[in-house]
């Protein structure tokens, strides 16, 4: 049976693992195979680390059967009571078997407690299941756009939106 919970300081090795697999598949095809097939699984374990200690992030994990399945990464922005979802990932096999909604509607859930009171989210633009999903939840394409630099290639990401 699938559980979120905050995540805590000793699960940011499994977090990263997440991060690092649902790169390697949902990316593939979008980002260049040379920088995906060179992402360690460790890639994120210091970033997550500091931003847990001091409080600039903060993630929740999805478990199945005690088996870390998914996590999202979250933070603050400039504008107030906005969170940004920064990573939202499922491992690739557990896709399509309705965790994803379950643990979104769950994040949700957890930002409101928080105070906030808008979510956005940038998607590469040529990711249209991610697409499809978040506008599935209610996220409105701002017709804003950032590039985002991966190794040595920039890639172009949607801003999307959400009133919570």
């Amino acid at each position: 049976m699938a559980n979120t919970r905050m995540s805590r300081i000793e699960d940011v090795k499994n977090i990263s693992y997440v991060l690092a697999s649902s790169w390697k598949t949902a990316y593939r095809g979008i980002v260049h195979d040379d920088y995906l097939d060179a992402l360690q699984d460790d890639r994120w374990v210091e970033f997550l680390t500091a931003g847990l200690n001091n409080d600039s992030v903060f993630s929740m994990l999805i478990e199945d059967d005690q088996e870390v399945i998914g996590a999202a990464v979250l933070s603050s922005t400039e504008r107030e009571r906005e969170v940004n979802l920064r990573s939202f990932y499922l491992l690739p096999d557990k896709i399509g078997q309705g965790f994803g909604h379950i643990f979104y509607s769950d994040i949700e859930t957890e930002v409101r407690n928080r105070g906030f009171q808008n979510c956005v989210i940038d998607v590469l633009e040529n990711n249209s299941r991610a697409i499809r999903f978040y506008e599935a939840h209610g996220f409105i394409d701002t017709n804003e756009t950032i590039n985002a630099a991966l190794g040595t290639q920039n890639y172009s990401c949607k801003v999307f939106e959400k009133a919570l």
